[in-house]
């Protein structure tokens, strides 16, 4: 593992609120580059894989193409005690959402953005 890096020593839910940054961005610039929407009509397709309710089901979806450092980083964040409240989900898939949210703060800090493109492809394109 690469733990002498500081992006893996990051506190999980620094990671988790950059990660929520970064998916969102990577969602909304697929969709204006693909899709010829007004706006109203493309937040109603990032919302839906946005929340957290999908992302819970994207980090099972995810987990077993995960490598080591990412699979320590989800499991620090399924151990962080996340004191933000769900608002439209359960506990449970607010807490996975956190936890793949941190995963994918963790590869963008390592600016390994093939990883995240490669990630996005294989399991986000299609519910675009």
């Amino acid at each position: 593992m690469d733990k002498d890096a500081n992006y893996y020593l990051k506190n999980v839910l620094s990671l988790a609120y950059l990660g929520d940054s970064v998916f969102s961005l990577m969602v909304r610039e697929y969709l204006v580059k693909n899709h010829d929407l007004k706006p109203s009509g493309l937040n109603k397709i990032a919302n839906s894989v946005v929340c957290a309710s999908s992302q819970a089901i994207l980090l099972d979806e995810i987990k077993s193409d995960l490598t080591d450092d990412e699979l320590e980083i989800m499991l620090r964040a399924r151990n962080s005690h996340n004191h933000s409240k769900a608002k439209h989900s359960s506990v449970e898939e607010y807490n996975k959402a956190t936890q793949f949210e941190a995963v994918i703060g963790y590869i963008y800090l390592k600016q390994d953005f093939q990883r995240l493109e490669k990630i996005f492809n294989k399991y986000v394109v299609g519910k675009l």
